[in-house]
């Protein structure tokens, strides 16, 4: 049987979302441990890969700053008008913190 990665609640074989937290099933996850400068630039780089469906910043103690959803267009690229309020926040972020925690959901590998 499946777990939720989330909330550990054991799925259906057949399950594309959890039905407690809704959370996407079949994603795997990659951490980044970044410096406060290295942190635009990171995610800048992540966002480039097309099997990214989310950006999750975290402190360094594991509290939740910013989850961001990453949509691909039909044109197999990101809109950078729909990424720029997201840097932003990422710039004051940078600010406040020293060390960030970069949590990536992707598209296992086919």
């Amino acid at each position: 049987m499946v777990k939720c990665g989330e909330c550990r609640l054991e799925l259906p074989q057949d399950a594309s979302f959890c039905p407690k937290c809704g959370t996407q099933v079949g994603l795997k996850k990659d951490v980044y441990n970044v410096s406060a400068g290295g942190l635009v630039g990171k995610v800048k780089e992540i966002v480039q890969d097309a099997r990214v469906k989310r950006i999750i910043i975290k402190d360094e103690k594991g509290k939740l700053l910013l989850s961001i959803p990453v949509t691909w267009g039909t044109a197999g690229a990101v809109a950078m008008i729909t990424l720029a309020p997201w840097l932003a926040a990422l710039g004051v972020i940078a600010g406040i913190f020293t060390r960030c925690r970069i949590e990536v959901e992707k598209s296992k590998e086919t």
